[in-house]
């Protein structure tokens, strides 16, 4: 499975979304994203990818594309 793949997995495993629909993924407009969801969503992929996410990227990560770019900083490719 790639990096990518893994990721998409997170989504749809943390926040119970269909697969088609986690690239639009964002915070403000999923019920299911609420705190609860959010750190779901953050151990599931702080597992999958063994990293820790920083305070200031809790706070910035609230949609698909920005935990892309989070993950990227801790120099995960996809």
């Amino acid at each position: 499975m790639t990096n990518l793949e893994t990721y998409k997995n997170c989504f749809v495993e943390g926040l119970e979304l269909e697969l088609e629909k986690v690239e639009d993924a964002k915070a403000e407009s999923l019920e299911r994203w609420d705190s609860i969801g959010q750190m779901s969503l953050v151990a599931l992929i702080e597992d999958a990818f063994e990293i820790e996410f920083e305070p200031d990227e809790l706070m910035s990560f609230n949609s698909y594309t920005s935990g892309l770019e989070i993950l990227k900083n801790h120099g995960v490719e996809f």
